[in-house]
């Protein structure tokens, strides 16, 4: 979407973007309240398939309540001109069909049928992004744009949803919706919640910082250089989402050693992917980005590859949560999240007023890493008290 924008549009909405995605993922993680690692590991189906999607209706909503009241409060506070704040409001909308989309391929995914879902995710992006190009190209308006994607997006899903059901007979129906049920649901779930919200918070923290203390331009770069730690934590998830199911069943049949030595052996392969695309990012990284974004990003190229390395730590923090969700030892997720995220807040802000895009970068690295450490110890603890 961002390759579009740059040639279509200018810098400063490619800055303007690039907030509007932070903040409508950050609104996301609301609407998806953490529970897809947990509904999938949900093998002996203690909350059926409606109570899930009653849960994520509920949450889908308080993420909508949320967007508008961020947008609010940025609004005031930071002066964001009206077509700032409209875009930014898009892309909450946006996200939400995400947010109903990672329910039924949790649903699929739990089932055994990970490729149902991976499939039809993979269908509605690649039709998605032509529609948004061409609405763009034809409106030049990122707004209208938008809208028509949105309106889109969210149509075809509801096909998906309907086409699944009729093919493969998935999501399984089995059991009814008791709101007492999905009130605990979301009790238990809290803490995956809080801790997904506070880890994307804390993964954003210098874009939210650069918002604050400088220009949309800025972010825009900041965004472009940014853009391959998605690679890192995309390519990682590769080798550790479709592996939950089996970690779970090894972790119920009291298989700790095995448990542990494959979380080991992941690790490991997180590192090597890690190293890969840090040396991918320093060899064709900028010539790639340069043509991606329509512009030089040259200066930047130290920045890239702290950020890369940056986005290994982040994939580590993940499969540490992963793991810490498979025992059922989240309650301990927010408190580390909470003291990580007044250090991001610390830090980012510091760092940004010091030293700009440079500093944001750092600021990721050291946020990331420290992460990394404590959360790694976490999962380790609780793997030795939970058995």
């Amino acid at each position: 979407m961002l390759f579009v924008i740059t040639r279509v549009c200018d810098v400063y909405t490619a800055g303007v973007f690039t907030i509007a995605f932070a903040v409508a993922n950050l609104a996301m993680n609301i609407g998806w309240y953490g529970m897809r690692k947990f509904q999938v590991s949900d093998r002996q189906e203690v909350f059926s398939f409606r109570e899930y999607r009653m849960s994520r209706i509920a949450t889908t909503a308080a993420m909508i309540a949320f967007s508008i009241a961020y947008i609010a409060y940025t609004s005031i506070t930071l002066g964001y001109p009206d077509d700032k704040t409209f875009i930014i409001f898009m892309m909450c909308l946006f996200k939400c069909v995400d947010s109903f989309e990672d329910l039924y391929s949790g649903g699929y995914q739990r089932e055994d049928r990970l490729d149902v879902g991976a499939r039809m995710v993979t269908i509605r992006q690649i039709v998605t992004i032509p529609v948004f190009a061409l609405a763009l190209i034809v409106s030049t308006d990122l707004g209208i744009a938008l809208i028509a994607t949105t309106a889109f997006t969210a149509l075809f899903f509801v096909g998906q949803v309907r086409f699944v059901r009729s093919r493969y007979g998935l999501p399984s129906l089995r059991g009814t919706a008791d709101w007492s049920k999905v009130w605990r649901l979301l009790k238990e779930c809290f803490p995956l919640f809080a801790a997904a919200f506070l880890l994307f918070y804390i993964g954003n923290a210098p874009r939210y910082a650069i918002d604050a203390i400088m220009d949309d331009t800025v972010q825009a770069y900041f965004g472009y250089v940014s853009m391959p730690v998605f690679v890192v934590t995309m390519l990682a998830s590769f080798v550790y989402n479709p592996m939950i199911t089996e970690l779970t069943d090894q972790w119920h049949e009291g298989e700790r050693y095995g448990f542990l030595l494959r979380f080991g052996k992941v690790s490991i392969i997180v590192v090597g992917i890690t190293a890969v695309c840090v040396l991918g990012a320093w060899l064709i990284g900028i010539p790639v980005l340069n043509v991606l974004y329509n512009t030089d990003v040259a200066p930047y190229l130290p920045e890239l590859l702290i950020l890369v390395s940056g986005g290994g730590f982040l994939a580590l923090i993940t499969l540490a949560t992963v793991g810490i969700t498979i025992i059922r030892f989240q309650r301990i997720l927010v408190p580390l999240f909470l003291l990580l995220t007044v250090f991001a807040y610390a830090c980012s802000n510091w760092a940004v007023a010091a030293g700009g895009i440079t500093g944001a970068a750092w600021a990721y690295f050291g946020i990331m890493g420290v992460g990394t450490l404590v959360f790694t110890a976490a999962f380790l603890f609780g793997s030795r008290i939970k058995q």
